[in-house]
C-alpha cells in the first residue's frame, strides 16, 4: 500500500504552526486539535521542521515555564518527509530508523498530508486482519479430493 492510500482514508487537512510562533501557541493547537503534532513552516510556507507533544515537553523539562515563551523553531525537530507514491512499509522504516512519530508527506515541494504512526499501525492491523480473514475462507473451502 503507498502513503497517498492512507492520506486519502484520513484526509489531508495539516495544521501548521509558523517558526517565529511562541511554544505555547502550539501547546494551546494540540490540545484544541487533538493531535499530537504540527508541521513547522516559515513565512513563505515552505517546510522547515515538525514540532509534537515530545518536544513540548522536552522543552519544558529543559527550560523550565520559560520555555512556553521561546519560539517553535528553537524547538522542533528537523523533518524527514516522504512522497505518497512511497509504500507504507518504507515509511515505517523511516520512522523507526529516525525515531519519529510523524513524517510529512511532501509533493513537488508542498506538504500534502501528515502521516503518523498511528496511521501506520491502523494500516498494519488492518491489512493483518485481512490475511487473517483470507486464511479463515481457505481453511474453510472445502478440499479437492
Amino acid at each position: 500500500m503507498l502513503v497517498s492510500h492512507i492520506l486519502k482514508a484520513k484526509g489531508d487537512l495539516v495544521i501548521t504552526v509558523l517558526v517565529n510562533a511562541p511554544l505555547f501557541a502550539v501547546a494551546k493547537t494540540l490540545a484544541d486539535e487533538r493531535i499530537g503534532a504540527l508541521v513547522v513552516v516559515n513565512m513563505p510556507g515552505v517546510l522547515t521542521g515538525v514540532v509534537s507533544e515530545r518536544e513540548v515537553v522536552q522543552a519544558l523539562a529543559r527550560f523550565g515555564a520559560g520555555a512556553l515563551n521561546r519560539q517553535v523553531g528553537d524547538v522542533m525537530v528537523v523533518a524527514t518527509t516522504v512522497g505518497p507514491h512511497e509504500t507504507v512499509r518504507h515509511a515505517m522504516g523511516l520512522m523507526t530508523e529516525q525515531r519519529v512519530r510523524h513524517l510529512p508527506v511532501v509533493e513537488d515541494g508542498r506538504v500534502i498530508g501528515l502521516l503518523s504512526i498511528g496511521d501506520v499501525i491502523k494500516y498494519r492491523l488492518s491489512e493483518k486482519e485481512a490475511e487473517n480473514q483470507i486464511l479463515q475462507d481457505i481453511a474453510r473451502w472445502p478440499h479437492a479430493a
